[in-house]
């Protein structure tokens, strides 16, 4: 399904009824890699998820930054005539979901911040620099192959490698740019201390992208959150989809409906 907000036609899965739960994907994700999170929730929340401009079969006709992930999900949201939900945001998705609780704290139920971050403190300025030599020079499935090669475990099953590659092979360059810039740059940290909503904080303990002592930072930054560390690397969704579920469904069942 397609909606138009801010200049974009953004593609979104809907499925469920209950409260509504967001999920904002990874850098290179789009909504299918929600489906394991979505058929385990779906008999009791309203799942929503949405593909970022630029990524899956959303269009890319401007610019991209945080505030401007935080924009769309607020159009989409209003387009949808969802008033509050649980959001879960992955990587990418955490500063998203830090920026947009800034700006309409109301909208929150709660929050899940998988393998993300408040700063990136680790060689930023390097890793764009790299990712830009690389799209000059290879194709995006000989990118994709590479990136996947250091973000997800040996044990991960070929068919999730090859899933990532593909879709990461859907990611707009320009948009892929823009997102490294946008969240390895800037500091997130003010917004930690305008969470008032419950928050969990989740991590993969063989994470190298965003280690374990960023979510630890994240805990200590958020009054009343929590952390999990679970058995995994940064993508967990692939790695291991019910060891990466558990922790997000008993948090989420845990808030009020």
């Amino acid at each position: 399904m397609h909606i138009s907000v801010n200049g974009e036609t953004l593609n979104y899965v809907k499925e469920g009824q209950g409260p509504a739960v967001v999920f904002l994907h990874f850098l290179g994700g789009f909504t299918y890699q929600w489906r394991h999170q979505i058929e385990a929730l779906k008999d009791r929340y309203t799942c929503i998820a949405f593909d970022h401009r630029g990524f899956g079969f959303s269009t890319f006709n401007g610019r991209w930054d945080v505030p401007t992930g935080a924009k769309d999900l607020k159009a989409g949201l209003d387009a949808l005539d969802i008033e509050k939900a649980h959001i879960v945001g992955y990587s990418m998705g955490g500063p998203i979901a830090l920026v947009f609780n800034s700006q309409w704290p109301g909208m929150v139920r709660s929050l899940t911040l998988i393998d993300t971050f408040a700063k990136y403190s680790t060689h930023s300025k390097a890793r764009i620099e790299e990712s830009e030599k690389c799209f000059r020079y290879m194709s995006s499935r000989e990118y994709a192959r590479q990136y996947v090669a250091t973000r997800l475990l040996p044990s991960t099953p070929k068919s999730a490698v090859d899933e990532l590659v593909s879709a990461i092979c859907l990611a707009s360059k320009v948009a892929y740019m823009d997102v490294l810039r946008g969240i390895l740059i800037p500091d997130f940290t003010e917004h930690c201390s305008k969470v008032k909503a419950p928050t969990l904080v989740m991590c993969g303990r063989h994470d190298r992208t965003t280690p374990v002592e960023f979510s630890n930072d994240l805990t200590k930054l958020i009054s009343g959150s929590v952390e999990r560390i679970i058995p995994t690397g940064h993508l967990g969704v692939f790695d291991d989809p019910v060891a990466f579920n558990k922790p997000i469904i008993e948090f989420l069942d845990a808030q009020p409906r």
